[in-house]
C-alpha cells in the first residue's frame, strides 16, 4: 500500500470486493464438496449462500458497504451455525466464527471514516454468543449428517486455515494503513501546509539531526521587505502566492541546504559550510538575487518583492532560539539600512 491507497472508500471498496469473490469461492467449493458427501441440507444451503454473494457483487459496486459487511456477518453467523449442528464440531465451522471478529473491526474502522467500535464490540459479542450456542448444542444433540472421519478432518484443517487466512489478511491491513498513516501524520506535523517546505517543528528536528556538527553551519533568517502591501493591495490570496513562490525559490537555490518557514513572511535556511564561509554567504545572497529579479505574476499583474537576510555562524552550546535570535539581529540592521541585503 502506498499513499494513493490513503483513500478509506477506495480500501474498503477492494477488500469488500476480494472478500466477496473469496466468500463465493468458498461457497462454490463447498457445494461440490457437500454434492459429493451427499449431505443435501448443505447442498441447498450453499446454492443460496452462492446467490447472496452474487447480490453482494452488486452492493459492493455501488459502494453500501456498512450494508455489505452486516449482511455478511449475518450470512456467516447463520451459516456456520447450521453447518455445525449439521456437520458437527470436527468439521471445524464454529472456529470460523472467531475469524469474523477481523472483518467487523476493520469495517467499524473505516465506516464513513469514523472510527466506530460499539457496533463491532457488539457483533463481537454475538458471535460469541453464537458460538456458546454451538458448543452447548453438541452437548445434547448429535449431528444430523453421518461424514467419515477423513472428510471431516478435511473440512477441519480447511476451517483452521480460513479463520487464521482472515485473521492475518484484515490484520496485516490494518497495520499497512496504520504504519502509512502515522508516516503521513509525522510528515504533515514538520511541514508548513501553505508552502509545503519544513515547519518550525520540522527545523527543531533537523538541529537535533545535526548534533555535534553545527559548527560547521550558518544560520540565516529572512523576511519579505513591505510584504503587507501584497495582502493590503491584492488580497491575502496574493500574500499566500507570493509566499509559495518565494520557498520555491529558496528551496530550488538551497537543495543541499535545510529550508523552513519559521512563521509568517520569514523563512530560515540553514545552510553547511563547505570550504570557504564567504562562498556559503554569497549562496546565501543568491536567494535574495533571485527574489529581486523573479518577476510575480498574480491576476495578470507583474509584481516585485524582495527579501532581508541575517545570518550567523553557530556558537558552541547555544539553542536553535539563541541561534535565530543572533541572526535575526543580523537582519533587523539590514531592514534598517535599506531592505534588500544579506547581513553576516
Amino acid at each position: 500500500m502506498n499513499n494513493k491507497t490513503l483513500n478509506s472508500n477506495d480500501i474498503i471498496q477492494k477488500i469488500c470486493f476480494f472478500s466477496c469473490l473469496i466468500f463465493l469461492v468458498a461457497h462454490i467449493s463447498y457445494f461440490i464438496v457437500f454434492w459429493i458427501l451427499e449431505v443435501y441440507q448443505l447442498v441447498y444451503i450453499n446454492i443460496g449462500s452462492i446467490s447472496f454473494y452474487l447480490a453482494m457483487l452488486l452492493v459492493v459496486k455501488y459502494k453500501h458497504f456498512n450494508s455489505y459487511v452486516y449482511l455478511v456477518s449475518t450470512e456467516i453467523s447463520a451459516y456456520m451455525v447450521f453447518a455445525s449442528i449439521v456437520c458437527g464440531p470436527d468439521a471445524g465451522f464454529q472456529i470460523t466464527l472467531i475469524g469474523m471478529t477481523c472483518l467487523i473491526f476493520f469495517a467499524g474502522y473505516f465506516s464513513k471514516g469514523n472510527h466506530n467500535y460499539i457496533k463491532p464490540i457488539r457483533i463481537s459479542v454475538a458471535y460469541m454468543v453464537f458460538f456458546t450456542f454451538v458448543f452447548i448444542w453438541f452437548k445434547f444433540h448429535e449431528p444430523l449428517a453421518k461424514i467419515n472421519d477423513t472428510a471431516l478432518s478435511a473440512l477441519f484443517a480447511s476451517n483452521i486455515i480460513i479463520t487464521f487466512g482472515f485473521d492475518i489478511t484484515f490484520l496485516a491491513i490494518l497495520t499497512s494503513y496504520t504504519v502509512i498513516l502515522e508516516k503521513r501524520i509525522e510528515k504533515e506535523s514538520v511541514t508548513d501546509k501553505l508552502t509545503n517546505i519544513a515547519n518550525r517543528n520540522g527545523l527543531n528536528d533537523y538541529f537535533e539531526r545535526i548534533g555535534d556538527q553545527k559548527n560547521n553551519y550558518i544560520l540565516a533568517i529572512f523576511d519579505i521587505d513591505n510584504f503587507k502591501l501584497f495582502n493590503d493591495v491584492n488580497g491575502h490570496l496574493c500574500g499566500d502566492y507570493v509566499l509559495k513562490q518565494i520557498a520555491c525559490i529558496a528551496s530550488n537555490n538551497s537543495k543541499d541546504d535545510f529550508v523552513s518557514r519559521w512563521g509568517g513572511e520569514e523563512f530560515v535556511v540553514i545552510s553547511k559550510i563547505d570550504g570557504d564561509i564567504d562562498e556559503t554567504i554569497a549562496k546565501l545572497d543568491r536567494i535574495r538575487i533571485d527574489i529581486d529579479l523573479f518577476n510575480f505574476t498574480y491576476d495578470n499583474k507583474n509584481l516585485k518583492s524582495t527579501i532581508t537576510i541575517g545570518a550567523a555562524k553557530y556558537e558552541n552550546d547555544e539553542t536553535i532560539d539563541d541561534w535565530i535570535k543572533r541572526a535575526d539581529e543580523k537582519l533587523y540592521q539590514g531592514k534598517h539600512n535599506g531592505k534588500n541585503q544579506t547581513v553576516f
